[in-house]
């Protein structure tokens, strides 16, 4: 319809031309032109005629300089949009995990963009893809000194500072990145991350209180993170000494993480430190009676059996009753009440209970047996015995499946963030399928 109405406009203006041509051609008179000694003498609608040849050569002519003009500029956007391509490609190239094609690609789009930024971007995921390490540092330093890009070049920088295992030169360009950007998320996690396995609490809470500052991270993971670093400073001031400071944090934590098996063991640890502190004392039993009922294991009964060290033997087999009355027909319950029969010095009671579970108390009853045989009967053989078949530690890392006796924020072997596990009777879990990731922490 468009090109119709252009047609019909053109053809107006064709005959309306026409019509003005015939006008003239039958208008009478001559035109007489005098230049100095010159005298130029022509009919009218001649000289009408060479006034409009005139005019059209004259645009004709302008419209060629422009064009010779512009040319460069048109010859520049075309090399542009070919660059512009190629970085693409190129980049669809690095997704596929095509290497050399990618390098080719980001050479072409190098010599055609003006803006060398992009290529170079290209250029660094090409050779970090190729296992060109030293081209890639290259490439990303080279983004490093450019204010437009210092972020993402600092960021590539970041990625392998920590694939060659420098935590110092990470934790610098971690640094630089939040200065760069502080309210960036992938900067607070990548600087949260590298302060945590450093073990610096105190730098990972002032890096967090940014963060939360900044908007950088949510309120829950801030929560969940800032309770988990309560958590971490609990067991380093338990490992000086100092029982108060870490009896609050582990208060902290509990408020925050109420279902975490961590609290309610790191505050028993606390209050059996603070003598004559019989609050806290009673505060922490209730705390491990609840989290016991809620998921029973060897580290929840053994943190409870630290606390009635000074109890009478009739008196902590009472409370060893009731403190499993929730659960009382359960193994775990059982194995409980044989070891607060053995910590009061009921061999025969503790002897009966672990007869009676058999095969069925795992690792747990096994240490209780070898216990049992060494304090019971004195026969170090046959503690020995029972000490070999013990296949697991108390806790257990959901990432790697390495055991450990105590419970750590990093895994001691894999590094994998709050990722300890209190066992099931002693015995092994299945592995989780990824480690916990430090801001995006699920609820336990």
């Amino acid at each position: 319809m468009l090109r119709l109405v252009r047609t019909a406009i053109a053809l107006a203006l064709l005959m309306a031309l026409a019509a003005l041509a015939a006008w003239i051609a039958d208008q009478p008179g001559r035109i007489r032109i005098a230049w100095f000694d010159h005298i130029v003498e022509a009919p009218a609608p001649l000289l009408a005629l060479g006034v409009v040849l005139l005019v059209v050569a004259a645009f004709i002519l302008t419209w060629i300089v422009a064009w010779a003009v512009a040319l460069p500029q048109r010859r520049r956007l075309k090399r542009q949009a070919k660059g512009y391509a190629n970085f693409a490609a190129g980049m669809v190239a690095v997704a596929a995990g095509e290497a050399d094609r990618a390098a080719k690609l980001a050479a072409k789009a190098q010599k055609q963009l003006d803006d060398p930024a992009l290529a170079r971007l290209l250029a660094a995921h090409a050779a970090q893809l190729g296992g060109r390490n030293e081209e890639a540092q290259r490439a990303f330093a080279a983004l490093n000194q450019d204010p437009g890009t210092a972020f993402l070049g600092t960021r590539g920088l970041l990625a392998d500072a920590r694939s060659r295992g420098d935590r110092a030169a990470a934790l610098q360009l971690a640094a630089r990145a939040s200065a760069l950007r502080p309210a960036s998320p992938f900067a607070a996690e990548a600087e949260l991350q590298l302060l945590v396995e450093a073990g610096d609490w105190a730098g990972a809470r002032k890096r967090l209180d940014l963060a939360r500052r900044k908007k950088a991270v949510s309120r829950e993971a801030a929560s969940a993170l800032e309770a988990r670093l309560d958590l971490a400073e609990a067991a380093s001031a338990l490992q000086t000494g100092d029982a108060r400071m870490a009896r609050q944090h582990a208060e902290q934590a509990a408020k925050l993480l109420p279902e975490h098996p961590v609290p309610p063991l790191l505050l028993a640890r606390a209050a059996e430190k603070e003598s004559g502190h019989h609050a806290a004392r009673e505060a922490a039993a209730k705390q491990l009676r609840a989290a016991f009922a809620r998921r029973p294991s060897e580290a929840l009964a053994n943190a409870w059996l630290g606390l009635q060290q000074d109890v009478a033997p009739a008196g902590l087999l009472a409370r060893a009753e009731a403190f499993v009355a929730e659960r009382r027909p359960e193994v775990e319950s059982r194995l409980l009440l044989a070891a607060a029969a053995l910590q009061a010095h009921e061999f025969s009671a503790a002897r009966a209970a672990l007869d009676q579970l058999g095969s069925r108390g795992g690792s747990w009853a096994a240490r209780l047996q070898a216990k049992l045989a060494e304090e019971g009967d004195g026969d170090i053989a046959a503690a020995d015995r029972w000490r070999e078949s013990i296949r697991s530690e108390l806790w257990q890392c959901g990432h790697c499946g390495s055991g450990h006796a105590d419970w750590h924020l990093l895994c001691p072997d894999c590094g994998s963030f709050d990722s300890l596990d209190p066992t099931r009777l002693g015995e092994a879990m299945p592995l989780a399928a990824a480690p916990r990731p430090l801001l995006m922490l699920e609820k336990r």
